[in-house]
């Protein structure tokens, strides 16, 4: 789950970041209420969205009295920013900045193991940083001490580790004219499967990764690896979307590519989703009952690459449960293999057939790509 500034400036309160002196308004909140809690004039009006380069996107506004500050919070709050929805807007102190860095602590897929990033050279345009004006400090899990003199390095890293987060940055990180050290924006990552370890998770409020408040499809599907079961394979990701054409993927690997497909041959995918790590039929049934729930669908598209240790005809028991309740006229393209396959197969021929369903079967022998062009003809032929 990414959060949104004013949320991680909170856990960076709590692990002794400093942060700059501010109020977050959501919609219908006392503007001049919250602005003159402040007890400051000059101050920075910043949308809350989950994308980056806000201040080259009209998201950031520099204000100085009240009805400055009531105009551009209304004006925020009517627009998106890079596409994404505003959530809310921090109102907080303007700094007088002496200096910008950048300090950040991710995982290193190289190394496989957390690295510290740092750079005294921060701001919007981080990544056209050169390269040796960056440090990179390998950090191990093992040692809760960072051994360097970097500003909130080692308060930083206690972040990470406490609150099972993939990703911290500050960026800028500030020091002030009168050298003081102040986080003035935040990114956090958290690791979605620790939300069993921390129950003030739950407070936070729903979000996708389309930067919008989530649909109830999407509220519906994450429950689905809610649980008791939460640990048995994962079918619980599902993202909304505007086209016609349902998605059913299996795997992760190839997924986005075949989103890049099916596009590619003028159809539009109406979500993303996709199941992994052999989830039990149930899971994949009430997946696929969520996703074939949307209005408007022309057609499904099934696909997975060669699968390792899932079982292709438990989960196509799943999809099958779910076809047999819906009975879908739309065109139907499946192409999947792996362990059971040919029995996983079987079910679909027979669901097709006692439903009289359109349906094609495709197997190692076809691309993923070739099957998102016989889906689009079938659609075209509707």
């Amino acid at each position: 789950m990414n959060l949104y500034e004013f949320e991680g400036k909170e856990f960076f309160k709590k692990h002794g970041i400093a942060v700059p002196n501010g109020v977050d308004i959501i919609r219908g909140m006392d503007i001049a209420k919250a602005y003159q809690s402040l007890g400051i004039t000059d101050v920075v009006v910043k949308a809350q969205v989950l994308s980056g380069k806000r201040g080259k996107n009209n998201g950031v506004r520099f204000c100085s009295s009240l009805p400055d500050v009531e105009s551009a919070v209304s004006d925020l709050f009517s627009m998106n920013v890079r596409g994404q929805y505003v959530a809310a807007v921090r109102i907080e102190e303007k700094l007088n900045i002496d200096q910008e860095h950048y300090i950040s602590i991710t995982y290193d897929t190289d190394t496989q193991q957390p690295v510290l990033v740092y750079s005294n050279e921060g701001g919007m345009d981080i990544e056209d940083v050169e390269n040796e004006l960056i440090q990179k400090i390998p950090l191990d899990i093992r040692n809760t001490h960072v051994q360097t003199d970097i500003p909130f390095a080692q308060e930083l890293w206690n972040c990470f580790l406490q609150e099972d987060c993939r990703v911290v940055e500050i960026n800028p990180l500030v020091k002030t004219v009168d050298g003081q050290w102040v986080a003035a924006d935040s990114k956090i990552a958290l690791d979605d499967d620790a939300f069993f370890r921390h129950e003030s998770w739950k407070e936070l409020e729903p979000r996708t990764m389309m930067g919008r408040p989530p649909t109830d499809r999407e509220i519906e599907v994450q429950k689905i690896d809610a649980g008791e079961g939460y640990y048995r394979g994962t079918a619980g990701k599902y993202i909304e979307m505007d086209g016609d054409i349902a998605i059913l993927f299996s795997g992760g690997g190839a997924s986005i590519a075949n989103m890049d497909a099916l596009i590619n041959e003028g159809l539009q995918p109406a979500n993303y989703t996709e199941y992994s790590g052999n989830p039990p039929t149930e899971k994949v049934y009430e997946l696929t009952k969520t996703v074939l729930s949307k209005p408007g669908l022309k057609g499904l598209w099934i696909a997975g690459g060669v699968a390792n240790f899932t079982d292709v005809e438990q989960t196509f028991k799943g999809i099958v449960w779910a076809l047999d309740e819906i009975k879908p006229t739309y065109p139907i393209v499946v192409r999947r293999a792996g362990p059971f396959e040919a029995e996983g197969m079987e079910l679909m021929r027979q669901c097709a057939e006692r439903n009289n369903l359109n349906v094609q079967l495709f197997g190692k022998e076809s691309s993923m790509s070739q099957t998102a062009a016989v889906l689009a003809d079938a659609v075209k032929k509707i």
